[in-house]
């Protein structure tokens, strides 16, 4: 899917300026579906999950997309795999509330911890799900998924 391609390019610059490896992985995927989003918003989602993949990697580091599409129900799956510093077990059930930091021991930047609660209004808005795993230490594998129509 061409969305797929741009979005990924669209960070390319900022994870090489990071210092962070960035690969995609896309599955083979026919032209028998059709997705139907905000493409704008999807972009937001996107970006959010890249860039806290970004703010909690160090030199060094990867990140890797990858895309491909489940059967039962039909749906185009996104994951954003880092290898940073990852997500405590206590608050990884929190992340995608509004205004939920995790500890200030994992990053020195900022943030409004809206980014990802954000990413979840907008998934969901479409139909999706949005989720994520992390083992503290080992990095972090954000996911979110998009219904697909046949064409």
């Amino acid at each position: 899917m061409t969305m797929i391609r741009q979005l990924f390019a669209k960070y390319e610059l900022d994870t090489q300026n990071a210092g962070i490896a960035y690969t995609l992985n896309m599955a083979q995927m026919n032209g028998q579906d059709m997705l139907t989003v905000d493409v704008d918003r999807i972009e937001q989602v996107y970006a959010n999950i890249i860039y806290n993949a970004i703010k909690f990697s160090t030199r060094g580091c990867s990140i890797q997309v990858q895309a491909q599409i489940r059967d039962n129900p039909r749906e185009l799956v996104i994951r954003v795999s880092d290898t940073g510093v990852g997500i405590s077990e206590e608050d990884l059930p929190h992340i995608f509330e509004r205004f939920y930091k995790v500890s200030k021991s994992r990053s020195n930047s900022g943030g409004s911890g809206l980014g990802l609660a954000i990413a979840k209004e907008i998934v969901q808005y479409h139909g999706g799900q949005i989720w994520a795993e992390s083992r503290l230490g080992q990095g972090c594998s954000i996911s979110f998924s998009l219904p697909l129509h046949r064409i």
